[in-house]
């Protein structure tokens, strides 16, 4: 990895691969890019250059001021930026999560920038409708026990205790400004109304049994976007490329193809 000054951050970014068809992969809340690890493992890296960078206040990326500075809108703005170090032109930007929220804003602020999107179980498009006002504290200030119970949740089919473990070492480097950034701006993520104006072809995949943003809210984020296919696994939760890592690489490879 590498240390890149952007927008007045350290960021850390990792490129692999050399092939002609630009990725850039966005990694979720509180995580960082050891996450897409499964999904870089299987695509071919000689047809492929993947770009993945730790968002601002997680992993090896620097520890914001203010926890304003850790909000979707700022992310967009930093994969945006992150694009301009590298001269990455019309990449195919994949969000998982968070970063699934983070590609949409990058896209709507900067229309024709990205070949297609795949948005994976990506953040509710409607804020958080689903979750009750009184359990707000526990995600955006939460204890360790409740940072460990989420990550949890995140799986219909627990990983192995040793990459569970590994997975609880990565999200107690994310730093408060983070995980309150984050939440608040889950929370304030309305841009349903938006998603007609996006004209790249996109493809939503998700879990029909995620735990952390409801099936619901997917059907109607991929029902608000024009040039949107669906993909829905079932009995899988919220990391669908960590629980069925063969067939979501398999099925993003195969979007890919289409639009070549």
């Amino acid at each position: 990895m590498e240390q890149v000054s952007i927008r007045g951050e350290e960021v850390a970014v990792e490129r692999t691969g050399s092939g002609p068809l630009e990725l850039v992969l966005v990694h979720g809340f509180q995580n960082d890019v050891s996450a897409w690890r499964p999904f870089v493992e299987r695509i071919d890296l000689d047809r492929f250059t993947v770009t993945r960078f730790d968002l601002v206040g997680c992993g090896a990326s620097s520890r914001p001021s203010t926890w304003k500075r850790c909000s979707i809108g700022q992310y967009g703005r930093d994969l945006l930026a992150v694009c301009d170090h590298f001269g990455i032109d019309a990449p195919i930007g994949i969000g998982h999560s968070l970063g699934g929220g983070t590609v949409l804003r990058a896209a709507l602020a900067a229309p024709g920038r990205f070949r297609a999107l795949v948005l994976v179980a990506p953040v509710s498009t409607s804020g958080l409708d689903f979750l009750p006002p009184e359990r707000f504290g526990s995600l955006s200030h939460p204890t360790r026990d409740e940072q460990v119970a989420l990550a949890r949740a995140a799986f219909r089919h627990p990983p192995p205790a040793a990459d569970l473990e590994a997975l609880v070492a990565v999200i107690e480097r994310a730093t408060p400004e983070h995980i309150e950034g984050a939440a608040v701006s889950m929370r304030d993520f309305t841009v349903a109304d938006d998603l007609a104006t996006l004209d790249v072809p996109t493809l939503l995949v998700c879990g029909d049994r995620d735990n952390h943003v409801p099936l619901r809210n997917h059907l109607a984020t991929w029902h608000a976007i024009r040039r949107c296919g669906l993909q829905v696994y079932f009995d899988i939760g919220h990391v669908p490329f960590q629980e069925t890592p063969e067939r979501f690489t398999e099925d993003v490879v195969r979007f890919i193809d289409t639009l070549t």
